[in-house]
C-alpha cells in the first residue's frame, strides 16, 4: 500500500499535469511541421511563405496557416476543409472552387480576393477584410461574417443561408439573387447595397441601415425589422409581407410606391 505522505506529495503534481493536459490545445497545435516545398493536408505551416505560389488543386485540409503571407497565391480548386488561416493575408489571392467548408479564416486579409463558386459552409470569416472580394455563387451556409469589413463586395447568387453578419460593413455590397434566408443581420451597414431578388425571408436585419439600397424583387418575408432604418431606398417591388416590427417610415414608404 502506498504512503500517505508520498501520495500526499504527488497528487498535487498529478493534478497539475492533468490540468494542463486537458488546458493544452489539440488538434492543429500537435499537427507535425509540413514541407513548406511540398505542403500536404494535416500539417502545421506556419513557418511558410506561400506569397505568389501555386497551390491550386491541392488537399491542404486541416492544415495550419495561421499569419501565414498567400498574397496573390493560387488556391484555385484547393481543398482547405477544416484549415486555419486566421490573420492569414490572402490578399488577390485566387481562391476560386475551393472547398473552405468549417475552415477558420477569423481576421484574415481577402482583400479583393476571388473565391467565386467556393465552398465556405460553417467557415469562420468574423472580423475578415474582404474588402472588394468577389463570393460570386459561392456556398456559404451557416458561416460567421460577424465585425467584417465587406465594402464593394461582390456576392452575386450567393447561398448565404443562415449566416451571421452582426455588426457587418457592407458599404455598396452587391447581393443580387443571393440567398440570406434565416440569417442574422443585426446592426450591418448596407448603404447603397444592391439587394435585388435576393431572398432575406426569416432573416434579422434589426438595427440595420439600408440607406439607399436597391431592393426591387428583394423578399422580406417574416424578416424581423425592428430598428432597421430605410432612408432613400428604393422599394417599389420589394416584398415585406409578413415582416415583423415593420418601422413606421418603411410602411410610409410601401404605401407611397403602391400609389
Amino acid at each position: 500500500m502506498p504512503n500517505p505522505v508520498q501520495v500526499s506529495l504527488v497528487a498535487p503534481y498529478l493534478t497539475l499535469g492533468l490540468t494542463l493536459a486537458l488546458s493544452s490545445p489539440s488538434g492543429a497545435d500537435d499537427l507535425p511541421m509540413g514541407d513548406c516545398a511540398a505542403p500536404q493536408a494535416a500539417k502545421d505551416l506556419r513557418h511558410c511563405d506561400f506569397s505568389g505560389a501555386d497551390l491550386s488543386g491541392l488537399d491542404l485540409s486541416g492544415v495550419r496557416l495561421d499569419k501565414v503571407r498567400l498574397e496573390n497565391a493560387n488556391l484555385g480548386g484547393t481543398k482547405l476543409v477544416g484549415a486555419s488561416g486566421a490573420e492569414a493575408n490572402f490578399q488577390w489571392a485566387n481562391i476560386t472552387d475551393a472547398d473552405l467548408s468549417g475552415a477558420d479564416l477569423h481576421g484574415a486579409n481577402l482583400f479583393h480576393a476571388v473565391l467565386d463558386r467556393s465552398v465556405l459552409d460553417r467557415a469562420n470569416l468574423s472580423d475578415a477584410n474582404l474588402f472588394g472580394a468577389n463570393l460570386i455563387e459561392v456556398h456559404a451556409e451557416g458561416a460567421d461574417f460577424a465585425g467584417a469589413h465587406m465594402k464593394d463586395l461582390l456576392a452575386e447568387g450567393a447561398n448565404l443561408a443562415g449566416s451571421r453578419f452582426d455588426r457587418a460593413f457592407l458599404f455598396r455590397g452587391v447581393l443580387i439573387g443571393s440567398r440570406l434566408t434565416g440569417a442574422s443581420l443585426r446592426q450591418v451597414a448596407l448603404t447603397g447595397a444592391s439587394l435585388e431578388d435576393a431572398d432575406f425571408s426569416g432573416a434579422d436585419l434589426t438595427g440595420s441601415l439600408l440607406n439607399g439600397a436597391h431592393l426591387s424583387g428583394t423578399v422580406f418575408r417574416g424578416a424581423r425589422l425592428e430598428g432597421a432604418r430605410f432612408p432613400n431606398a428604393l422599394v417599389q417591388g420589394a416584398d415585406f409581407s409578413g415582416a415583423i416590427d415593420t418601422p413606421d417610415h418603411l410602411a410610409a414608404m410601401l404605401a407611397a410606391a403602391k400609389k
